[in-house]
């Protein structure tokens, strides 16, 4: 960073550069020009430029590079004001010991980056478990727990990019109305593991830009904003582990970046949305441990050669019912598959081929019928399996991956038999 008096020693230097052009005394020797003379030397100080020019100019550049250093006094101002809004309840800690308010943002004040061209402050994050020089001095990741608000003052910096408070753990208060509708440039939200309440912002319009919206385990309410389906740039959602209700937005599909849904853990009902299905590059799927009813839809999970993106899906502890659908079985990318503790009916589709490849794979509590899939025999990989508690009925068939199963795979169905649950009589 540069010294505090770089600027008026740059300005210094430059008045000193243009005195010494003015009162060179060769410059003051030297006979007046004749017209056309006049004309051609003023030419060639345009095409050539003597070396003091230069000076000149790059002296100008660094007063430039100077003034737009450091952070702005309403900047400064706005973050104080968040310090003010949180406590730290382990001092220890010292999170804002760098936060002093003679000095500058930018240099030094933990957890705060600013845009080094206009010296707006651009990231703000802090986390309450982290691994670095002031969280765990000794080298040895560190928990912290801050509590207070959230304050709006974090709409005055209107320049930021990045806004992450995460895993405070009794940070409370609602999330700022003002973060939906002041912050133009924001492409990550982060405010996971605290105790947030109230409802999620209705973002969307003003936050067009935004990537990554993160604000698990809180104690949200109300519904997801219909809004939030035109985010068209958002990569990553994480609303799991909050109170919200109602559905999902049933034009999901409209989020055509998005990688990663994670809802689970709350009270949202009605349908999966048919629209998820046709989500081009959603990898992880989470929809568990919520009220959700009617059929799991067709083709979720299934891409060209039936090997899409997605890679994990869970649904499990809803009131989903219908059947499972084959193309969630002969996927050639889906490897972590829970479906438990629904009302799924009908038999398990006979459909593994030599591309499937389940690391987990459970169907374990519902009202599934029918014999166990002999198709599983030529799956590339079965690692944990549990149908568990179902109706299934006949023999479990011999050879791998059955042969390496225990008894807790196939316990509760009404009469099945074989393998590790002992001979058929």
């Amino acid at each position: 960073m540069p010294h505090p008096h770089s600027a008026t020693s740059a300005t210094a230097t430059l008045s000193t550069i243009i005195s010494f052009r003015s009162s060179s005394p060769s410059e003051h020797c030297r006979p007046l020009p004749r017209p056309a003379q006049a004309k051609k030397q003023s030419l060639q100080w345009h095409l050539q430029p003597p070396p003091w020019r230069f000076v000149v100019v790059a002296a100008l550049a660094s007063l430039t590079q100077l003034s737009a250093s450091g952070c702005s006094a309403a900047d400064r101002d706005a973050l104080l004001s968040i310090r003010a809004a949180l406590s730290e309840e382990e001092r220890q800690l010292g999170v804002f010991s760098t936060w002093a308010a003679g000095t500058d943002c930018c240099a030094g004040w933990y957890g705060v980056a600013c845009d080094p061209t206009t010296g707006r402050v651009a990231d703000l994050s802090l986390r309450g478990e982290a691994d670095d020089a002031v969280m765990a001095p000794a080298g040895r990741p560190a928990s912290g727990v801050m509590s207070g608000y959230v304050s709006d003052a974090v709409c005055r910096l209107d320049r930021l990019s990045t806004l992450v408070l995460a895993d405070w753990k009794r940070i409370s208060g609602p999330i700022p109305a003002c973060v939906a509708t002041s912050l133009p440039y924001l492409r990550v939200l982060e405010l996971p593991g605290n105790r947030l309440t109230g409802a999620v912002p209705p973002l969307g319009g003003g936050q067009s830009r935004l990537a990554v919206l993160n604000l698990a385990g809180n104690q949200l309410s109300g519904g997801i904003p219909a809004s939030l389906t035109s985010l068209t740039e958002l990569k990553h959602l994480d609303l799991a582990g909050n109170r919200l209700s109602g559905r999902v937005p049933p034009d999901l599909g409209r989020l055509r970046m998005l990688s990663r849904a994670l809802l689970a853990r709350n009270r949202l009902s009605g349908p999966i949305p048919a629209s998820v299905a046709s989500l081009p590059r959603l990898a992880d799927l989470d929809l568990s441990e919520n009220q959700l009813t009617g059929a799991i839809p067709e083709g979720l999970g299934a891409g060209p050669g039936n090997s899409g993106v997605l890679t994990t899906l869970y649904l499990g502890g809803n009131r989903l019912s219908g059947g499972v659908p084959a193309s969630l079985l002969r996927s050639g990318g889906l490897g972590m598959l829970n479906l438990s503790r629904n009302a799924l009916g009908g038999g398990v589709p006979d459909a593994f081929t030599p591309r499937s490849y389940f690391m987990l794979l459970d169907l374990s509590r519902n009202r599934l019928t029918g014999g166990v899939p002999r198709s599983l025999a030529s799956a590339a990989y079965v690692g944990h399996l549990d149908l568990s508690h179902n109706r299934l009925c006949g023999t479990i068939p011999a050879g791998p991956p059955f042969d390496r199963l225990g008894a807790e795979s196939f316990v509760g169905n009404s009469c099945l038999c074989g393998g590790p649950l002992g001979k058929c009589t």
